[in-house]
């Protein structure tokens, strides 16, 4: 014990050290000395909760530098430089700093084109100091120094005096002598940092303006290493910025995260700029200087700078931070390398007497991308005329119901507006509150990781409170809770009950006075970056941010455009669906174990891959498949081996209980089992040789496709022939099968008979599963190009419909020779010049979906007539893929219960999309990151079929 003692007591003198050098080095100095102590001291800082940020930091960067992409970052190094000036430049420099002239004159030399300078300075010192610093620059034509009230920083200067004159200019810099006095030197290097990124060399800025001149609206570094990630959200900023994009016509207003240049310095094309210089943005839009650091007018332009460069189309390019690295354009590292232990010891610091918790996306997650969208499930679910008024007043009936009071109201007051706007009587009113208490209480569910530091304050005796700014009566909010597993806190404040909102800042007095502790004795534990984060910090809080589910989410960049995508345009069954995908993939708190985000899940194994890619896949073809198969009036569906065999188990679960949902069977069959003893002219041995095979020796062919052993008298037929000599490959592609047909022809007899032998064992199995009757039956299966079921239909007279997730063009002629049909869920007749990546990448899903069992050869009737099936012995490369094969599975059913359970108690008529199931497993597959791909490499499969024998 006294040697932990003394090792413990070592490590935190050494820390105090350590933290008294840093404060006293230069601010350019210091991240060089942390880097030297944690790469050649790491055990003196093991479990500090810098020290694990930083080692986190390098594990994930090594993960995804590589990976084109992976976090929407751009490398110049890979940009060739642009020699030529390709139109106007301007550049305008905020000079509030005047003893920084000097310093901006450095980085402007490196101009290798020529532009015109315009300087904003505030003083006459200034403006003598920017002249004498600039107007001897290389490159320089025109230089334009204006003093400018102290108002609107940077930007109102850029829009207010110069915005003129800019206007007249193909490109635009903007930079500003950034100090950022106000949070004490913690940001030192931050104006440094841009400007280098911007200014840095000739080179530099040649690559910035070859991306430019191609096209790119808007290009800024990646957030300086030393600024908090929450800067890249909306912070005090909504309200404000939601009037300023109507006020501009800007289509879409980001919810969470987004991208912009924190620190408004940037490159840009001004056609992407236009609308800010167009919106007649005066002095007087812009707040009185009063050292505010947020909230502020020029904090919203600031945010509208990478709002109206996504809206023009021409897009965003965040320069790649190659000295402090990271896979997030926001910074991230600082939020998913916090270890739990970091979490638990803030809570559990004795200095703390009292630990506050948020509610919503906290504790509780719905299963929405925008929680808003609650709102449009009550519709929905109220359904005709009185859903459709409540969806038309209920915003509304809330904002005019708080001005009556002049303060946060509870739902009750909100339906008695909604009542009177909409001109409803009591029972309904009344019937739209108990809906929408009911779609609230069943749409949430708890976070783990929360109700974990839940339980830890309380274990170490804090006092716990829980507060929300929520119109639910606090009786709701305290069944939600306790039905989750939340009990034993001290007190619940709900903002409708009290009068006063967190978002305000006044509940934070409230309590504190309520508790009698001083704000340094207090914690906020929530998610929202304003009321949670920013307000209490103001105060004096203490605060633990939780981050939402699907702001994590969004930071990756295969999931940033389907997010954007379903807040912009996505029906209810989109917000749900892949609201429910987030909330269970990124749902956890802590990530110091890895956060890959060069994957489509923070930490892909195959569970994981089962849940998202699998599951949705699953899920949204079951729903489609009830609903085809019930409008159809299909008596039986019959789901193919063996990738069938999931799909059934899955289409089980979601038919259960719902009415006219057809029963299910096995049908263990396959093209080889089925396609034999159908046989009865040449065509139908030709249509089977079409498939894909090889290159592989004709023995091997023919056992596989037709069951025939080329014993000698018949190899030495076809010898005396002159069609085939030993040794001499077989190979089909879409090249052709060279003279194979010629080949097949000449053992035409041979095969007959095999069919021959093979048929009455087929016919007897499947009559024995109720395939010869007289009821309507279909098939189930992945696709695509309808072979079972042809074999089927040829053996059974037609009479056999398929539905498939895919199918081809080629399907046509199968249809039309049989009377039948064959329906693809997310490619339907899809033309063989073209194929969908959905195809083209389908042995993907063939693993996803994969058996156990292994390949169906024929059958065979035993001494009493019963069919017998004869498989593929089983290799044992083949075992060892069953417990990644369980896992996928596992994965994808914990998806697809979670999805029924949405459909059963919160949505009736919930569809997944198939749209958005497509999309993510074809974001998958294009472009699988290397943990990803060795998952997927792992599942062997067997395609003798086609020639290739195991395949991973």
């Amino acid at each position: 014990m006294a040697t932990i003692l003394n090792r413990s007591a070592l490590r935190q003198h050494f820390r105090r050290i350590g933290r008294a050098i840093y404060f006293r080095l230069p601010a350019q100095w210091r991240d060089s000395l942390v880097d030297f102590s944690y790469r050649h001291a790491g055990s003196l800082f093991s479990g500090f909760p810098h020290y694990e940020m930083w080692r986190g930091r390098l594990r994930d960067n090594q993960i995804t530098q590589e990976i084109p992409g992976a976090a929407r970052l751009t490398d110049l190094s890979k940009v060739t430089p642009l020699g030529v000036a390709p139109g106007r430049i301007a550049i305008h420099a905020h000079v509030y700093y005047h003893e920084l002239a000097k310093e901006f004159a450095g980085y402007l030399r490196h101009m290798p084109f020529e532009y015109d300078l315009f300087v904003s300075v505030t003083s006459e010192e200034g403006r003598r100091a920017s002249e004498r610093a600039f107007r001897n620059l290389p490159q320089l034509g025109a230089l334009r120094v204006e003093i400018v009230p102290n108002r609107g920083r940077d930007l109102a200067p850029m829009l207010c005096a110069f915005g003129e004159a800019l206007r007249g200019y193909d490109y635009l810099a903007h930079i500003h002598t950034k100090k950022s006095l106000y949070n004490k030197g913690a940001t030192a290097g931050w104006r440094e940092y841009l400007l280098g990124s911007l200014l840095g060399s000739k080179n530099r800025i040649g690559r910035i303006f070859a991306l430019l001149h191609h096209g790119t609206g808007l290009v800024y570094p990646q957030a300086f290493h030393r600024v908090p990630y929450a800067g890249s959200s909306w912070m005090a900023n909504r309200a404000a910025g939601r009037a300023l994009c109507a006020r501009i016509g800007v289509g879409y207003m980001p919810q969470g995260y987004f991208d912009f240049p924190v620190g408004s310095m940037f490159w840009a094309r001004m056609d992407v700029l236009r609308p800010l210089f167009d919106a007649g943005i005066t002095l007087d839009d812009f707040d009185v200087e009063s050292g505010q650091n947020d909230g502020t007018f020029a904090h919203v332009v600031e945010r509208m700078l990478g709002i109206v460069a996504r809206d023009s189309g021409k897009g965003i390019a965040i320069l790649r931070d190659t000295v402090r690295p990271s896979w997030s354009a926001w910074r991230l590292e600082q939020y998913v390398h916090r270890r739990l232990e970091t979490s638990e010891n803030l809570l559990s610091d004795p200095r703390l007497s009292l630990v506050v918790f948020d509610v919503f996306d906290t504790l509780l997650t719905r299963p929405l991308v925008d929680p808003e969208q609650i709102k449009a499930v009550v519709a929905r679910n109220a359904g005709g005329e009185l859903g459709a008024a409540y969806l038309r007043w209920r915003v509304e009936a809330e904002q005019v119901a708080r001005g009556r009071a002049g303060r946060d109201v509870g739902l009750a007051a909100i339906m008695v507006e909604l009542g009177r706007l909409a001109g409803l009587d009591e029972d309904a009113v009344a019937r739209l509150q108990d809906l929408e208490i009911q779609a609230e209480v069943a749409s949430v569910a708890a976070r783990p990781d929360a109700a974990a530091l839940f339980k830890h304050a309380l274990a170490y005796g804090k006092r716990v409170l829980l507060a929300s700014d929520m119109f639910l009566p606090s009786t709701v909010i305290e069944t939600m809770l306790k039905r989750h597993g939340f009990d034993g806190w001290h007190g619940l404040y709900v903002s409708s009950e009290i009068g006063v909102r967190k978002d305000a800042g006044a509940l934070y007095e409230r309590i504190l006075q309520d508790e009698s502790v001083k704000p340094g004795q207090a914690i906020m534990v929530g998610d929202n970056e304003h009321s949670d984060l920013q307000i209490p910090g103001d105060q004096g809080w203490r605060f633990l941010h939780v981050m939402r589910p699907v702001e994590l989410a969004r930071a990756l960049a295969r999931l940033t455009p389907m997010i954007e995508d379903v807040e912009r345009s996505g029906s209810l069954d989109a917000h749900i669906g892949l609201g429910l995908l987030v909330r269970g993939m990124f749902g956890k708190l802590h990530y110091a174990d890895g956060f890959d985000a060069a994957s489509m899940a923070p930490k892909p194994d195959s569970r994981s891959i089962g849940y998202a890619i699998c599951g949705p896949l699953v899920f949204a073809f079951s729903q489609w498949l009830i609903d085809q198969a019930r409008a159809s009036g299909v008596d039986r569906l019959y789901f193919l081996a063996r990738e069938g065999q999931f799909l059934k188990i899955v289409y089980d679960r979601v038919a259960a209980n719902l009415p006219g949902a057809p029963p299910s069977a096995y049908l263990v069959a396959s093209r080889r089992a089925l396609n034999v003893p159908a046989i009865r002219t040449l065509d139908d041995v030709l249509a089977i040789a079409r498939s894909h095979y090889g290159p592989g020796p004709l023995e091997d062919f023919l056992l596989e496709r037709y069951g025939l052993l080329l014993d000698a008298e018949l190899a030495q037929l076809l010898s005396d022939k002159g069609l085939w000599e030993k040794g001499r490959l077989v190979e089909v592609s879409p090249a052709g099968m060279g003279n194979l047909p010629e080949v097949l022809e000449a053992l035409m007899p041979a095969i007959l008979a095999q069919g021959e032998r093979e048929r009455p064992a087929i016919m007897a199995y499947l009559d024995r599963m109720g395939l010869g009757d007289d009821g309507h039956h279909a098939v189930v299966d992945v696709g695509f190009s309808g072979t079972i079921q042809r074999g089927l239909n040829a053996l059974m007279g037609g009479g056999i419909d398929g539905y498939y997730m895919a199918t081809l063009a080629n399907t046509v002629v199968m249809e039309q020779q049989f009377g039948v049909s064959a329906l693809g869920a997310y490619h339907n007749r899809a033309p063989l010049d073209d194929v969908p990546l959905f195809i083209n990448k389908s042995f993907v899903a063939e693993k996803l979906l994969s058996a156990n069992d292994t390949q169906l050869m024929r059958y065979a009737l035993d001494d009493q007539g019963v069919p017998i099936p004869e498989f593929r012995e089983l290799t044992a490369a083949e075992e060892a893929v069953f417990p990644l094969r369980a896992a996928i599975r596992a994965g994808a059913l914990q998806f697809v219960d979670e999805a029924i359970a949405v459909r059963d108690e919160l949505l009736p008529d919930f569809r997944f999309p198939l749209g958005l199931a497509a999309r993510l497993f074809e974001s998958f597959v294009a472009d699988m990151s290397p943990r990803e791909a060795k998952i997927i490499g792992g599942v062997m499969l067997d395609d003798h079929y086609c020639g290739r024998g195991i395949v991973s």
